[in-house]
């Protein structure tokens, strides 16, 4: 397993999902703000708002479980004039601090649902450049072709969309709401850029194409996505347990996909 890089596995799509996720929810806040059907109970909001920033903010601290000495991690940060991941550290830094603002916000006054969606959408829209970011640390390794590929950044930012939209829908649906277009528009964004990823990926030489993480990720994540937006206004995803299903495959596929793109490269030796 030491192949598949599993920190880095949970880091990179457990982030870009949080990501995905405040975007989603802030743009379907803000589209709804003067529906009062459309919006939120005050718990169901809270448990949402708080779910998502467990998922980024875990997602991010499994950076560190790669690291050979995670209490000298502090040292990631002081080749920000040269090295990408030294803005990696310090974007997630500045970045977690501002969708913990958002959560404080939305969890302390819930109903400023105006204020509460600007920051959010700020938050999202900022941390799709983090997500390059994060990206550039892959691609800018000349000597992978399997990384050094625009799949790279186009199936990171492809992971955000899926993952915080596909999963919205469901957990929206499981709440009694009507899902907007933007939700549906989102995620089959997301699906069309991991499938563009997914392809152009396929055609570079080394890639494995016959792997079964590269079957279940077109299963779970493309063909659940699509799946997902036929059905967004179907009664299946008021279901608890259908809806729990829906958002654990979608994050399996992206999984399995990502643990893919880790093992072509670190399977190969010497690594650089």
């Amino acid at each position: 397993m030491h192949d598949y890089q599993l920190p880095l596995v949970l880091f990179t799509v457990m982030s870009q999902w949080g990501i995905g996720a405040v975007l989603a929810l802030s743009l379907y806040l803000w589209q709804n703000q003067t529906q009062n059907v459309a919006m939120l109970s005050t718990k169901a909001l809270r448990t949402t708002v708080a779910l998502i920033w467990l998922i980024e903010v875990v997602g991010s601290s499994m950076s560190m479980g790669h690291l050979g000495d995670p209490l000298g991690a502090y040292r990631s940060v002081l080749g920000i004039a040269h090295s990408w991941l030294s803005r990696e550290a310090i974007a997630f830094v500045m970045l977690n601090g501002l969708i913990s603002l958002w959560a404080l916000a939305s969890w302390v006054q819930p109903h400023a649902i105006r204020r509460n969606s600007l920051i959010g959408l700020f938050c999202g829209v900022i941390g799709l450049p983090v997500i390059l970011v994060t990206a550039q640390i892959y691609y800018q390794m000349q000597a992978h072709p399997l990384w050094h590929t625009p799949a790279t950044q186009i199936s990171f930012i492809g992971t955000a969309l899926l993952l915080g939209f596909g999963s919205m829908i469901p957990w929206l649906r499981l709440q009694g709401k009507t899902i907007s277009n933007a939700l549906k528009i989102g995620t089959l964004i997301g699906a069309l850029l991991v499938l563009v990823g997914v392809v152009i990926r396929a055609q570079v030489a080394g890639a494995d194409v016959a792997s079964l993480l590269l079957w279940w990720q077109v299963i779970a994540s493309l063909m659940m996505g699509i799946c997902i937006i036929t059905l967004s206004h179907s009664a299946l995803f008021s279901k608890t347990s259908l809806s729990i299903i829906a958002i654990l495959m979608l994050f399996s596929g992206e999984i399995a996909g990502r643990m893919l793109f880790y093992g072509n490269v670190m399977a190969q030796a010497p690594w650089f």
